[in-house]
């Protein structure tokens, strides 16, 4: 199985190649970083969806989860009204992967516009960030001295409750106007 973290080295290194073109290796560190923050995300959202029968799964494997992957986050987000903490973290997150594959597909297919150093520097602490909540998002239960710390750990959690997304949810949240 293919190592997803080589993807994050690749987009660390490349930019520092003195022999290679400054933009080309802008543009394609800047894709690593997104291909990386996004295979992550997608893997921990597939393993909590797995079992799930309404769909999800098959949309995080489909051509439509570059789209899908922020919606699941945000609508999740969206069923949490009663912790805004969890939320804002959600839609930090979500806000984040989504700004990251639009610098992605500017870097992909807007030869006209040009992308600098800065663009990378941008990229990676996008990244940071996601990484930061992956590890550190957290979930007081009520009532409760027990915390849940880790996306992963709050998808399950949710997910035994019953409160991740469902299938239309993130559909509707990825058509939204």
């Amino acid at each position: 199985m293919f190592d997803i973290d080589e993807f994050k080295e690749i987009a660390e290194k490349l930019p520092t190649f003195k022999s290679l073109p400054d933009e080309g290796k802008y543009r394609t560190a800047i894709g690593r970083y997104y291909y990386y923050i996004f295979l992550k995300l997608r893997e921990i959202a597939k393993e909590i969806e797995e079992d799930r029968e309404d769909g999800i799964y098959g949309l995080l494997n489909s051509g439509k989860a570059h789209g899908a992957l922020p919606a699941y986050f945000t609508a999740f987000a969206d069923n949490l009204r009663f912790d805004n903490n969890l939320r804002a973290e959600l839609i930090k997150l979500a806000d984040n992967l989504s700004r990251l594959r639009g610098k992605r597909n500017k870097c992909d297919y807007s030869i006209h516009e040009n992308i600098t150093f800065f663009d990378v520097i941008g990229a990676k602490k996008r990244v940071d960030t996601i990484e930061q909540i992956i590890t550190n998002i957290s979930y007081q239960k009520p009532k409760s001295k027990t915390k849940i710390v880790g996306l992963k750990n709050v998808l399950k959690y949710f997910k035994d409750k019953d409160k991740l997304p469902t299938y239309n949810d993130v559909i509707n949240m990825m058509y939204r106007r």
